[in-house]
């Protein structure tokens, strides 16, 4: 057993879907920190105090300029990513077809802009987390083991 403590970070994606669809992404510019110049989900972390659903509602207002309400979303699974050493990422999706306002890049100060991606078929340039939340929507199931070593040390 080792001494090292385990770090898990809780974050929040909130995808928002057209009819088509197609999901809102966000282009992180290239000096962000999180996959610089790869699309994205909207999302982020988790503050203290707040329950997800909240956070998932904060994180498109702060990032796109809507405004969803409880009764516009719905939880639609949960993605648990392996970070060695000893950092894990928890991350709950919640989905939603309806909200108020016309989405822009609120953040340009983290963000080249928004784009509209299928989910069925993402682009290249699309970060491999917010692919496999697509293929976890698209395709099932709700909840997603990602990048966690297999037994004997295989990935």
């Amino acid at each position: 057993m080792s001494d090292t403590p385990h770090l898990l970070i809780a974050d929040v994606a909130q995808i928002l879907l057209r009819a088509n669809g197609a999901a809102l992404c966000v282009r992180r510019k290239p000096d962000a920190d999180l996959a610089p110049g790869q699309l994205t989900v909207v999302g982020g972390h988790l503050k203290p105090d707040e329950p997800l659903d909240r956070a998932a509602r904060r994180e498109a207002k702060e990032e796109t300029g809507v405004h969803i309400s409880a009764d516009q979303q719905e939880f639609c699974g949960l993605v648990h990513h392996h970070e060695p050493p000893g950092r894990d990422r928890i991350t709950a999706v919640f989905v939603t077809q309806s909200w108020t306002g016309e989405p822009y890049n609120a953040e340009p100060q983290k963000h080249e802009g928004l784009f509209w991606v299928p989910m069925e078929k993402s682009p290249p340039d699309c970060h491999p987390y917010t692919a496999a939340i697509f293929h976890m929507l698209t395709h099932g199931p709700s909840y997603r083991a990602l990048n966690w070593p297999r037994p004997g040390g295989a990935r």
